[in-house]
């Protein structure tokens, strides 16, 4: 669900994924068009990572109201394939341990790459990027070869020096990513993540017991009747803040202490309303069980919930959303290095990377699994999945990575809201 970034190149990723369900021309959203970002047309030097075009410094803030034109490309371009890894069995592991959001990777796939090279892969999960970064912190690397971190948390990893370089002989399939994803301002030369899962923070409901249409933030920040007392909120002090500082018209990356005080307010005053203040898989089975009406979750969450109950629906507010990039990235002091990019690249290959994107549901950075037709195209054509960034403009905002002194302002306001 999840920052220093550019909100340029996710604007123009979201445009390639939805403009690539097989037709002459791309695809319409419910509104307009979007057009798509040129797709790679060969893979990238074994080592080379690429190049980016007039990337701000890593410290540089962007606007999050920057929404560019994207490039023009015909519908049925299509990725060249990139050089096979030639993998060296000798030199791998017999496991692999990674730390990651939970449901990331496919079981099945999973089970394939062990049977195929002989590595036992073990997978713990997390739910906040703060749970991951704070094992990190507490004694170094408690065993780790791969981690998930979020667009922000990948910001204050890479600044802190918790992450290696990427070895790209290692990752020939880096050439199957969304070109526009590898250069965003935490990671302007593409030297240390790889951009995997993006997607929104919204909010999911019963249509069954909700008859109304709630498109809002306020219509859970200041609830009617009918809701009050079942909604669940995301356990997270700066999605669950930033909430109420949309609604005020505020940004997310304020450091305000005066806009931060009004927003810990109105979520005070909403606090009456909230059944519970979860994890976003939590709040999704408070959902799906009907101990709760309203859930706010992230975009995979939300799609895994509507296959299971149809009478979901999820909704990606029409104040100021947030927008996320989930990267894939190598912890400093990973003792399988190696086999870790072996596995990365396996990944990241177009039919791997298509039916683990189907299984998740969250949007992929895969661009050659979209190019193929390898993703699903009721994830394609769901404008709540492949969001249409150019026409929500300035109602998306990215995470940025904040000062100490701002992360002290919303720490103390989370702790006077009294969450437990």
């Amino acid at each position: 669900m999840k920052l220093i970034h550019n909100l340029s190149a996710i604007c123009a990723t979201a445009l390639v994924l939805a403009a690539c369900a097989p037709a002459a021309t791309p695809p319409p959203k419910p509104t307009e068009a979007p057009k798509a970002t040129a797709a790679p047309t060969q893979a990238p030097a074994p080592t080379a990572a690429p190049k980016p075009t007039d990337a701000p410094k890593p410290t540089d803030a962007p606007k999050p109201t920057d929404v560019p034109k994207p490039t023009e490309v015909p519908a049925t371009a299509t990725p060249s394939a990139p050089k096979p890894l030639v993998v060296d069995k000798a030199k791998l592991t017999k496991q692999l341990n990674i730390y990651s959001w939970s449901n990331y990777f496919k079981d099945s796939l999973v089970k394939a790459f062990e049977k195929e090279y002989g590595v036992k892969v073990k997978i713990d999960t997390y739910e906040q990027n703060e749970e991951m970064y704070a094992k990190f912190k507490a004694g170094g690397n408690p065993g780790y070869d791969i981690i998930v971190p979020s667009d922000y948390m990948a910001a204050k990893m890479i600044k802190e020096a918790l992450v290696e370089k990427m070895n790209y002989e290692n990752i020939p399939n880096i050439a199957n990513v969304d070109p526009a994803l590898r250069t965003l301002n935490y990671d302007p030369k593409g030297e240390n993540v790889i951009p995997f899962f993006w997607g929104t923070t919204g909010y999911a409901y019963d249509t069954s017991k909700i008859k109304r249409e709630l498109t809002t933030w306020k219509d859970i920040l200041e609830p009617e009747k009918d809701v009050q007392g079942r909604i669940a909120m995301l356990a997270d002090p700066r999605e669950a803040l930033s909430t109420a500082l949309r609604f005020k018209g505020f940004s997310s990356n304020t450091n305000d202490a005066k806009q931060i005080e009004e927003a810990k307010k109105i979520l005070i005053a909403q606090k009456k309303s909230v059944k519970a203040y979860q994890d976003s898989p939590e709040n999704a089975k408070l959902l799906l069980n009907g101990q709760v009406w309203v859930a706010q979750v992230y975009t995979g969450d939300a799609i895994q919930m509507m296959r299971e109950k149809p009478t979901l629906k999820y909704v990606v507010p029409s104040d100021v959303s947030t927008v996320w990039v989930d990267n894939i990235a190598i912890p400093k002091g990973a003792k399988n290095r190696y086999t870790a990019e072996v596995f990365i690249n396996y990944m990241l290959d177009a039919k791997v990377g298509g039916e683990n994107a189907n299984e998740t549901g969250a949007p992929s950075s895969n661009i050659a699994a979209v190019k193929n037709g390898i993703i699903d195209k009721d994830l394609l054509s769901n404008p709540a999945v492949y969001v249409d960034v150019a026409k929500m403009g300035k109602k998306l905002e990215l995470l940025e990575l904040q000062d100490a002194k701002t992360e002290e302002l919303f720490d103390k306001a989370w702790t006077e809201i009294g969450v437990k």
